[in-house]
């Protein structure tokens, strides 16, 4: 106990190149990977949305959906594709929805400034209602976070915010970006604040649950660190990030050693072989007397 104590409290006290760490940052991933899949996703033309049509969750008028689908398709397959169709799509009266594909293809190409730009000159096109600006300033502003400009982002997220919109798993879901935006940039009040709004709103997202427990324990707060991690884990019991994460803040909490020792095991099982999760999970059980698992056997060659 005294050892794995001691290792995460001057952890945290240390300078990180990440605000999250490597077991979150591996679950920020997965998001990133599963939004930029959803993405390619529209809604089909006379399909009524079974959500709300409020949303932020990039509802597209049906008769756009094709076009965009189109244009996003191919800057998935290769980014200058997509931004040549959607520069052609620009000059034809594309508007918003061109800007957007220029968006994503640039993101597709990591130049992601120059996605943020995108973004948010879409944003102001104008006859767009509130809810399609703040989804393309929220797009700019992940996409300035991603390219570590986490002062752009907050002020792109703050704008997208600022719109009226409604109080939907949506918007919740940019209350969470905001709070990583201000987290990358030192303001751990601000994102506790927009944690408050994001476990509310989009509650059944596990991230928001882990990203505030996290900062929970990083604000000393272990008692609300331990009910949110807890939540997170009701939602996905076996993200590694998230048993990882559980695993330490039951160690910090002092009495709660075997717990700790499970939700490690836990991530050291569920995580991929020899990734930073895993490795992570098998110090911490070492260092509560734990032996280490033995690596997964290779696989053959052909089976």
């Amino acid at each position: 106990m005294i050892l794995i104590v001691a290792s995460l409290t001057l952890a945290q006290l240390a300078p990180e190149p990440s605000p999250y760490g490597p077991e979150i940052e591996a679950v920020l991933r997965r998001r990133e990977e599963k939004r930029r899949a959803e993405a390619m996703q529209q809604p089909a033309p006379g399909v009524p949305q079974s959500d709300d049509r409020e949303t932020l969750a990039g509802v597209v008028p049906p008769a756009i959906a094709a076009r965009l689908g189109e244009c996003l398709a191919k800057a998935n397959i290769k980014a200058e594709d997509g931004l040549a169709d959607a520069q052609t799509w620009a000059v034809a009266g594309g508007g918003a929805y061109a800007a957007q594909c220029r968006g994503y293809a640039l993101g597709q190409a990591g130049r992601w400034s120059e996605a943020a730009d995108a973004f948010e000159g879409g944003a102001g096109t104008s006859g767009l209602d509130a809810v399609a600006k703040a989804r393309l300033w929220s797009q700019a502003g992940n996409a300035a976070l991603i390219g570590g400009n986490s002062a752009r982002a907050v002020r792109a997220l703050d704008t997208a915010l600022s719109q009226p919109l409604p109080r939907t798993l949506s918007t919740g879901e940019i209350h969470l970006d905001r709070a990583r935006a201000r987290v990358a940039a030192g303001d751990l009040k601000g994102a506790r604040a927009d944690l408050d709004q994001a476990v509310v709103l989009a509650n059944a997202d596990p991230l928001a649950w882990l990203l505030s427990a996290t900062l929970a324990r990083r604000m000393d707060d272990l008692p609300m660190a331990r009910i949110h991690i807890e939540e997170a884990a009701k939602r996905a019991r076996n993200d590694p990030g998230i048993a990882l994460e559980q695993g330490i803040i039951y160690a910090l909490s002092g009495d709660m050693d075997d717990a700790a020792r499970a939700a490690f095991k836990r991530s050291q099982e569920t995580a991929a072989p020899g990734s930073d999760t895993a490795k992570q999970a098998a110090d911490y059980l070492t260092q509560l007397g734990v032996a280490p698992m033995p690596p997964a056997p290779e696989r053959e060659v052909g089976r």
